[in-house]
Formats: structure tokens, sequence, C-alpha cells
């Protein structure tokens, strides 16, 4: 496994009274509601419990459902505690994909469509709650193309890059199923962060306010592309590494090595500061969004699809350009392989949590279930009613 040297450049401090301001709002707002008192006695039966979602039933544990759509539009949910699969009302046939771990957006050239999963995870650092409330396709959104979506627990927004375009939805309103519209941004990069955004656009990237609206902190980044939010900060790439904005409002660029393939999208376990990212035909880069650090994971053959684990044993799950499931561990070099598991010439849909990967099989018309961390063992495959086309495992 080679590893390059890294050069990164200093960190760059640069905080503003609104950067602090906003992030320490979005950051603060759970134990503000966790020190005040319920809004009336519990035998009145109107106090809302911590945590209370309209609509929502809490549980104990994560309540993970598999969503898919197939070349027709018809939509289906995979419940996999109960082992149920329920079918939804028929979307238009999607031509691109993407999922924040609740919602499922697909996108036809000219009209987006967001369907809510009804399963997630509100993660608050010293706590966690899980949620479960009844799928449905929330609606479309006008305009369409590559598309997008990251949600905090105020926030969505939904960026389409090739039209340089997102937009800001309230996540409240959303889980409700109503599209309320909040801002609407030029970036080809649009994440919410804390009650704050970060965008990359033509001119680097900048933080705004929830309204839109520049905040004056901004970092250079040419042709900003792939974004997600980690534990440690939000990620940008650039073309020539990526800027990590941390919650403080500090800036730091890390670089990648001279003449690197750039990874052009990110993809990590929910709530973990490593993500991976594809080196053009050498395999993988991981990015620590914590330390500002790149390594690069050589594989045999080209990956495809790559997304970061991130726990003890630093897994790292690919697809690579034979339809095999590829599974490394980082910190000791093992490698595993499935046997071809996909069509090669599928775009492969690969979703993981802490136990399992999931990878949709279109020609199959299944979900194959894989044990990463036992030798990249299939645990079991899912039928589903039609071939998945696009594909979201939610709940997390």
């Amino acid at each position: 496994m080679n590893q390059p040297t890294n050069r990164r450049a200093p960190a760059r401090r640069i905080t503003t009274a609104a950067v602090a301001a906003g992030l320490a709002l979005g950051l603060t707002a759970c134990s503000a509601e966790d020190t005040a008192g319920p809004s009336a006695d519990w035998t009145t039966a109107t106090a809302k419990p911590h945590g209370y979602v309209e609509g929502a039933s809490e549980a104990q544990e994560p309540q993970v459902r598999l969503l898919a759509v197939s070349a027709d539009g018809s939509t289906a949910v995979h419940d996999l505690i109960a082992d149920e699969t329920t079918e939804l009302d028929d979307v238009e046939a999607p031509d691109h994909s993407t999922t924040d771990g609740r919602f499922l957006v697909t996108s036809t050239e000219d009209r987006t469509t967001i369907i809510d999963g009804g399963a997630w995870t509100v993660d608050h650092g010293d706590h966690t709650h899980y949620y479960a409330a009844e799928p449905r396709v929330v609606g479309t959104i006008d305009g369409g193309g590559p598309v997008e979506v990251h949600s905090s627990e105020t926030m969505t927004t939904i960026a389409w890059p090739e039209r340089g375009e997102g937009v800001v939805l309230d996540r409240a309103a959303l889980g409700q199923g109503d599209l309320d519209e909040t801002a609407r941004v030029d970036a080809t990069v649009l994440l919410p962060f804390g009650e704050l955004l970060v965008a990359g656009t033509g001119a680097g990237v900048r933080v705004l306010d929830a309204d839109g609206q520049p905040t004056g902190t901004e970092a250079a980044c040419a042709d900003p592309a792939g974004g997600i939010v980690t534990r440690a900060g939000a990620v940008v790439g650039c073309a020539d590494g990526a800027v990590v904005i941390d919650e403080d409002g500090g800036v730091t660029t890390v670089a990648l090595p001279a003449d690197a393939d750039r990874p052009t999208a990110f993809s990590t376990r929910a709530g973990r500061p490593t993500v991976a990212g594809l080196a053009g035909d050498r395999g993988a880069w991981l990015l620590d969004s914590r330390e500002g650090r790149w390594r690069l994971v050589e594989t045999e053959r080209p990956l495809r699809a790559v997304t970061a684990v991130d726990d003890e044993d630093e897994h790292v799950v690919g697809v690579d350009d034979q339809g095999r499931v590829v599974v490394l561990a980082a910190s000791t070099g093992a490698v595993a392989t499935t046997e071809p598991l996909l069509d090669p010439d599928e775009q492969p849909l690969l979703q993981l949590d802490a136990q399992r990967a999931y990878v949709a099989d279109a020609s199959g018309q299944q979900v194959h279930e894989i044990d990463f961390a036992d030798g990249a063992r299939v645990a079991r495959s899912i039928d589903l009613p039609a071939a998945p086309v696009a594909f979201a495992e939610v709940g997390l």
C-alpha cells in the first residue's frame, strides 16, 4: 500500500462573529432543550418529551430501511428489521439519485423528486435519537440533472452541480411532507452546517448565513466539486485538495500531492471524520478531516464506488470495475473481495452502516448485504419488487 507524502498548507483561522454565533446556536440547541423543563406536567398529557417529532415514533435502535426506485419509477421500501417490503407511489423514471440517510432524491433532466424513507437518526454527541415514520413521496422541484443532498437538523440542501445552483429547504417542514424553500444559492456544492451554509462557488468556498448571505468567512478553492459534512467539519473538494471548515469557523486547506487524481465526491459512514473518494484508477483517497491529512489506498483493480467505514480496522468498502465488492482494512493492508455481484456496466449504488454494506443489483432485482468485517461475506440477498436503479439505506 502506497502512502504518498502529504502536503498540508498551514491552517488559517478566520473566525467571524456571525460564524461563531451561527455554529454555536446549531451545536448547543440540544443541550438547551435538555436542560429546559417540559412545557407542562406529564399528567396533563400536553408535555412533549425531549426529542419529540410530530408524526414519528422514537425507538431504542436504528430503524434501518432500504429505499429503492426502479427504471420505470416504481418505488419500494424494505424494512430490514421486520424483513417486509412496502410499495410506495411511483415517481418519474430517475436518471440520477442521491441520499442523506433519510431522503432519497432522484432526478431527470427536467425535474427533481424527494422521497422520505421515514427513518432517521439524530446524533447529539452525548446521546442519539432513532425515529420511524411513514415513508412517502414528498414532491418535486422544477429543474434536474445530477444532484446532491445534505441535511442538518434544521436544513436540507439540494444542489445541482452541473447547473451551479442549490436550494435550501426547511428540514422540519420536509419531514412533514411540505416543500418550504428558504433560500436559493448559486453554488456547485452546498452544505448545511449548524445554522449556516457552506458553499463552493466559482469564487471559492464561502460560509453563508441561513438566508444565503455571506458571513465574511471564505477560502480559495479552484473548481469546487464534492462536499460532505463530517463530525470534524464541512469538507469541500477542490482541484488540488480540499477545504475543511470546523465548528469554530476555522478554515484548513489540505493539499493533495502534485499531479494526483482528485476525488470529486466523498462518502463515509454517518458521523465519522474520515471520508473516502476515488483516486482515478489507483484506488481510493482517505481524507481525515480532523487531522487534515490525505492517504492513498491502492487497489488491484480500479474502483467505481467507494466509502469509508472509519472503524477501528479502518475498513474501506468499494465496488471495482468487475462488479466485485472490495473490502480493504487500511490498518493492516488486508484485502477481501466477493465474486462479481453486479454487471460491470452498471453504475454501482453502495451504502453502509457500522456493521454491513449494501450494494444494489439492478440485473438481479436484489440488494446484497455484505459483512465487510468477515472477509466480505455475502450475508444475504434481499429481493425487491423491481430492479433498483436508485437506492438508499435510510435510518442512519
